[in-house]
Formats: structure tokens, sequence, C-alpha cells
């Protein structure tokens, strides 16, 4: 009798282990970044792939995401810059840089297909030292283009952004007079009252540059191809005219020494030396939690970019006009990640 019921009772349990199923998965994490919109291409393409968690990213501004990031807004942040010296900042983060690419000078010049500058002469153009497209300085690097004596409409992004801060810094580095890295444009321009047009994001920029005749502005490749737009090979460190090309970018930025300071950026030496390479390349970070008070969605944001970084960036970047990182700086990125907590 003792038997039976001992049976009995084997047979109910795994009765109900069977009606219970195996122990069911823990719940996809829903967390939200936003910030950079020149790496809005590549990083909302990877959210949007990701499965393991739930990602929302919103192209903005480098600055707008660090602010949300700092207020607590959002759970991570993209920026092609780091924190201003007097900007609020979160007790506890770090930079991780998860994705490069070349900032392009897109124009729309009826007639014009091809159009070859260096740094001084764009610095010059952007600040309305050089007005009309026939100028003889724009003339003398394109000697057989038919340049309109039309003046030029520079177009310049309006938000703190990222973008300006490294063009800007770019335009510096290589000794274009006036220019000071910053990532708002009338600092950086050195002007009161900046000529041209302002726009939000780099999206917003192309389609003002795409819907303007004889206008100019930068952006990143992703929001260019989308408008159609022209771009301009810009002479590098090398003395060569090079177009704005992933791969072209990829050569750049491994070329860089990895130095990183100030809890994760890299310092760009934007006049290096580097045959077929674009010098105008720039980096963008993750700023994620250390030191979170909620553990879970700190997880899934370590978990997301690790996932940028080692499969969707190779997956995707150079069809989108982005370098995936490589090398050193990839080690560096991975080692940054796994402080993120």
């Amino acid at each position: 009798m003792r038997k039976t019921s001992g049976l009995l009772a084997t047979v109910a349990i795994l009765g109900s282990a069977l009606i219970a199923g195996p122990a069911a998965q823990a719940a996809p994490v829903s967390i939200t970044g936003g910030g950079s919109s020149f790496a809005g291409g590549i990083l909302t393409a990877c959210a949007a792939a990701y499965t393991t968690n739930n990602v929302t990213y919103t192209p903005s501004s480098s600055g707008t995401g660090r602010s949300n990031f700092a207020n607590g807004s959002t759970t991570f942040a993209g920026s092609d810059a780091a924190y201003g010296a007097t900007d609020k900042k979160p007790a506890g983060f770090v930079y991780v840089p998860v994705i490069g690419g070349p900032v392009a000078i897109m124009f729309n010049v009826a007639g014009v297909k091809t159009l070859n500058l260096d740094a001084v002469t764009v610095g010059k153009i952007f600040s309305g030292k050089i007005t009309k497209w026939n100028d003889a300085a724009i003339k003398k690097l394109n000697p057989k283009a038919a340049l309109p004596d039309a003046t030029i409409n520079v177009n310049y992004r309006s938000s703190n952004s990222g973008t300006t801060e490294n063009f800007a810094n770019y335009l510096a580095q290589n000794k274009a007079a006036g220019w000071t890295k910053s990532q708002a444009w009338a600092t950086a321009s050195g002007q009161t009252t900046p000529v041209g047009a302002g726009a939000a994001t780099s999206s917003a920029l192309a389609d003002k540059v795409a819907a303007t005749a004889n206008s100019i502005g930068y952006a990143d490749l992703v929001d260019i191809k989308k408008k159609s737009l022209t771009v301009a090979a810009i002479k590098n460190g090398a003395g060569q005219f090079v177009q704005p090309t992933a791969q072209a970018a990829a050569k750049y930025l491994a070329a860089q020494s990895v130095d990183v300071k100030g809890k994760g950026i890299v310092t760009i030496n934007f006049t290096k030396k580097v045959p077929g390479a674009y010098n105008l390349s720039i980096l963008t970070y993750m700023i994620a939690p250390t030191g979170s008070t909620d553990s879970v969605k700190a997880a899934a944001v370590k978990d997301f970019a690790n996932y940028v970084v080692k499969s969707c960036a190779p997956a995707k970047a150079a069809d989108l006009g982005y370098v995936a990182l490589t090398g050193a700086l990839k080690s560096s990125a991975l080692m940054l990640i796994n402080s993120i907590d």
C-alpha cells in the first residue's frame, strides 16, 4: 500500500512538472537612447535588428543626447563629442566609441558634379569669407569645373552638435583661420551672427541643402545619400583629393594612436599624412552608465553596446557609409564596455 501511494505521489509530481513546463525566460528589458544624428543611421538600424532587448534610439543632436542622459530621461546617449566643462553630467558614466565615419561636405550646384576643396578654402566658405562659387580660390582647385557666378548658400548645424565640434576642430588643426573647436556654430566659426542658415539635425541639414540652389553643408553619408546629393573631395594630409567613403575613413581612423582619455574619449589628430585616407573622419560614442542604480537596464545597455561593436557594425556599417571599429580601437571599446554597470 505504501509503495502504491509513493508511486502515485511521484507520478503527480512529474505530471505537475510537465504541465508547468520549463522555467519562463526573463522578459526583454526596454532601454532608450538618443543624441548624435550623425550616427543616427547606424544606431537606429542596430536598434531595429537587436532582439535580446527592446532598444529605441532617437537622433537629435549630441548636445541633446548628453543632456537627456544627464537628466535621466534616457538610458544611454549617442554623442560625437564629450560633455563640456560646464555641462551637467551624470553621476557615473563612460564614453564607449562604437562607430566611425566621414563627415562629408555636400553641395547643390547645377552642372557641377565634382568638386575639390581643401581645409583652408572650406573654412573660408563656411565663415563667409568666400561668397561666390567662382571665387579664385575655388577655381584654382577646380580648373576644369564650370563654376557659376552665384552666391554660396551656407548651411550649418544650429544645435549643439558633436559633428560641428569635430568639423571645427578639423578646420582649426589644419590652419583654417578663425575656427575654434566648439559644438556651438557661432563660437566655432567666430561669428556672433553666422552667415547662412541653421538646421537642427544632420537629416534636416541635408534636406536644406537639397532644397536650396548653390548651397553647401556637412553631414553623414546616410543622410546625404537619401537626398542624392553630391559630395566634395577633400585634400588630405598627403596632398591627395579624396572622396568621403567608408573605406577612406577606415584607413584614416586606423592610423590614429589610441589615446583613451577622459573616461574613454579618443583624441583624433586631423592632420596625419595617410595616403588614400579621408582626414575629416570622426568617432561616435555611446555614453553609458557606471554604478547605476538600475543594474538590469545597465546590463541591457552593456549587451547592446557589445552587439553594436561586435556584430551589428561589422555587418552593416560599410553599406551605410560608416566604419566598424577594428584593432586597438575595438579592443579599447570592448574594455570600456566591460565597465558599464
